[in-house]
């Protein structure tokens, strides 16, 4: 016990994890009911989550070995690495649905919802743009320092600078996931993005100028759904104008977009309906609407149970990246934190009506490797982070 205790105070992110691993899985389970064959053996998508934690827990180990410095110095490789693959994934979607609609021509690579975002292997299907989410926040992170120490004195001039470099960073690789049909890595990227240029230091008539982009694009699109309907639908892909479609309007496109969030709403209790209740079938239950079925199963208690770990993840990711000394750390901990927020304002607003669905899934609790391996990346360079700032305080304790 006295172990465990002094585990949870120098290393907490290992035990909050452990925590959100024992939810992941149980929940998955919980889902067993709603979930579709399509995806494998319903029955056993509980475990294959606890061997990606498992296989995670192995890489975690590994990078902190290796160390974080070894990753920021390799980030560009690693990098051009994924941005080939995704090239692949772009190309290979355009065959798909225009060239040679409904037929695969590179080995491996699959289509999902819409989306061709994934090569398929025997035991495991990777998703490169998961892993190039977190690659760019680690690649802006290294861009800002050194443009902070480069320019000591900002002007309009080197915020310029700074930002078209942030832009050849982000834009590509945004676009390419965008080609696959894949919208909601491709805002996950952008929000992670904005995050890391936003605390680089920029004055405030950037955040002005940002804000006020965000507010014209979402008028401009309003105005484009209300009264020009048909360049609206233009703009986007049918998958996604369904899914909007689906957001307005959840019961009355019940048979076709609005299925899933119509079933998604409901009321159970304080406690739910037990374990593996099946009170409203929705697809896509052990990803998009795990919580869902958590809120649905065990009710207010296990909503806050979740919430309160989720909550307790980003908290203590937030202190490790502001109490080191390393300005590059404190960057991409903004930008980590920044699409962690994102992603679970986004998913429970969406289960909740109040979000469209957009297929953004809940970190570190949805089914999936690909997400998750690419987050735990992220958690091997904050505890590695955390060591060295306890390292740190303990020579100031010592002097």
């Amino acid at each position: 016990m006295e172990r465990i205790k002094k585990l949870c105070y120098e290393q907490p992110l290992i035990c909050i994890i452990c925590v959100l691993a024992v939810i992941s899985c149980f929940a998955i389970l919980s889902a067993t009911p709603m979930i579709s064959n399509k995806v494998g053996n319903p029955e056993t998508l509980w475990l294959k989550q606890g061997a990606f934690y498992i296989i995670s827990a192995v890489m975690v180990f590994i990078i902190y070995i290796i160390g974080k410095d070894q990753i920021y110095d390799k980030i560009w490789i690693i990098y051009w690495i994924l941005m080939v693959l995704l090239i692949i994934l772009a190309i290979e979607h355009f065959i798909y649905t225009r060239l040679w609609p409904g037929h695969h021509i590179i080995p491996l690579v699959n289509t999902s919802g819409g989306a061709t975002s994934w090569f398929n292997f025997p035991f495991l299907s990777l998703q490169p743009s998961e892993f190039m989410k977190i690659a760019i926040v680690i690649a802006l992170a290294r861009v800002t320092k050194e443009h902070n120490d480069y320019y000591l004195i900002h002007t309009t001039e080197s915020e310029l600078q700074y930002i078209w470099k942030c832009m050849k960073v982000v834009v590509p690789p945004a676009l390419l996931v965008l080609l696959q049909n894949d919208t909601g890595v491709v805002l996950i990227i952008l929000v992670g993005a904005a995050f890391v240029i936003f605390s680089s230091g920029l004055r405030n008539q950037w955040f002005i100028f940002g804000l006020s982009l965000v507010a014209v694009i979402l008028i401009i699109g309003a105005y484009l759904f209300i009264y020009q309907p048909e360049i609206f639908e233009k703009l986007l892909s049918s998958h996604q104008v369904d899914r909007f479609y689906g957001w307005l309007d959840p019961e009355g496109t019940y048979n076709k977009e609005g299925f899933q969030l119509f079933n998604s709403y409901g009321s159970a209790g304080w406690f739910g309906h037990g374990f593996q209740s099946v009170i409203k079938v929705f697809p896509e239950a052990q990803t998009d609407f795990i919580f869902a079925v958590i809120l649905t199963n065990y009710g207010f208690i296990g909503g806050f149970i979740t919430i309160a770990a989720i909550v307790a993840l980003d908290i203590i990711i937030l202190k490790i990246g502001l109490d080191s000394t390393n300005a590059q750390d404190k960057f991409m901990t903004i930008g980590i934190i920044g699409m962690l927020l994102f992603q679970q304002i986004w998913n429970m607003g969406m289960i909740l009506g109040l979000l469209p669905i957009t297929g953004i899934t809940l970190p570190f609790i949805s089914y999936g490797g690909s997400s998750l391996l690419s987050y735990m990346i992220a958690i091997a360079l904050f505890i590695d982070i955390n060591t060295q700032n306890n390292i740190m305080k303990n020579r100031s304790v010592i002097q």
